[in-house]
């Protein structure tokens, strides 16, 4: 398992944290092998949900860039992803900061969203001159709607926890204690 993606459970509730300081929490190859074993490790153990968290002051800035662009990082990346929209237990985003492109697809891959006043999200991949994935579009539109997709992916919009809040991104707004509650 990685060590900058550490699990635990309490009660009946599994917790994710993603711990890298020193990268705001960024991920690579390595990283989000490690969030999609966490995620499958704790269904495995029979938790009844899951929270992913970030360490520190960020949920998670997005794609460590100078990692990215070996062999393997997408597809990586999206089977993490699947395995957070599909695992048979509810799966909580509890947003502590800033999520960041990756961020932002980890917090849309969970089931619901508790962000916290530091919370931010954005997709700034336009700005790059680069395209999203479908799956990306089309589980922000599903989430919160056409509009708000259109202005996070194209307009490369960023929403502070109270905007995100207000157009449904966001389902709670709160610390992790909240989200762990919930």
């Amino acid at each position: 398992r990685c060590l900058m993606i550490s699990s635990e459970v309490r009660g009946r509730v599994g917790i994710v944290t993603i711990d890298r300081h020193e990268r705001r929490n960024a991920l690579d190859l390595h990283h989000v092998e490690g969030l999609r074993s966490a995620v499958d490790d704790l269904v495995g153990e029979g938790v009844r949900a899951i929270v992913i968290t970030g360490a520190g002051s960020s949920f998670c800035s997005g794609a460590d860039l100078g990692g990215v662009y070996g062999p393997g990082f997408r597809d990586a990346l999206y089977s993490a992803l699947d395995a957070i929209s599909s695992a048979p237990v509810p799966v909580i985003a509890a947003v502590n900061g800033p999520a960041i492109g990756a961020g932002t697809q980890v917090a849309i891959a969970c089931d619901l969203r508790v962000a916290a006043p530091a919370a931010r999200f954005a997709i700034p991949t336009a700005r790059n001159g680069l395209a999203v994935d479908p799956w990306t579009i089309r589980r922000l539109a599903l989430i919160a709607g056409v509009g708000v997709a259109r202005a996070i992916l194209l307009g490369c919009e960023q929403l502070d926890d109270q905007r995100a809040y207000d157009r449904g991104l966001v389902d709670r707004r709160g610390s992790f204690h909240d989200a762990l509650e919930w």
